[in-house]
């Protein structure tokens, strides 16, 4: 085999100049050849699994992290929600009772005229979805009085009708209907 020194073209061993630049074509072994044309070992394979690796763990470690975080504000919310007082819990001020057609919440008197009134929608602190109790008048239509709600927390709500259900205590007031659950609510009376 013949090498051109200029361009380092390989020719066979019947040419004697190159066709490129016309330089004498000089004679090269072929253990010379076979190094030259040879790949060399290169190191760089094992350096960019390495850092692939490393890459690879701080991703999933950033994933992890971000995703605790998220975790720890969900349930911050989740518990400042339980732990603000019920008296805050109001969330628009009182409007008119809902005729027994207009809205799903539970009537004091079933048996009542349906009369025209405006539509209103019911406010619910917690969206669950389980329905409301429907099948009858709660505390204080039955007992002839106004309900009380004691609470937990040494508060009170005065309400126009309360319920029980297995999510906890139903009370609506002023045509909003709410939620409270069963570790807020320590007793309810009748005045």
């Amino acid at each position: 085999m013949k090498r051109c020194p200029q361009c380092l073209f390989l020719f066979p061993d019947s040419d004697e100049k190159c066709d490129f630049d016309q330089t004498a074509l000089e004679e090269v072994d072929d253990s010379a050849l076979e190094s030259a044309t040879r790949p060399k070992k290169s190191r760089a394979l094992p350096v960019v699994a390495t850092v692939a690796l490393i890459m690879g763990v701080l991703v999933v470690a950033l994933y992890y992290g971000l995703n605790q975080r998220s975790q720890k504000a969900s349930a911050a919310t989740e518990s400042s929600i339980d732990a603000q007082p019920v008296a805050t819990r109001s969330p628009v001020a009182p409007s008119p009772s809902p005729s027994p057609d207009a809205s799903p919440s539970p009537s004091s008197s079933p048996s009542a005229s349906p009369k025209a009134s405006p539509t209103i929608s019911t406010a619910h602190t917690r969206a669950t979805g389980h329905p409301v109790s429907t099948s009858g008048p709660g505390i204080g239509t039955r007992q002839g009085g106004k309900p009380v709600i004691m609470l937990a927390s040494g508060g009170k709500i005065d309400a126009d009708e309360v319920w029980r259900t297995k999510d906890g205590v139903w009370y609506r007031r002023n045509g909003i209907v709410t939620l409270l659950r069963r570790g807020q609510v320590k007793n309810i009376v009748t005045r």
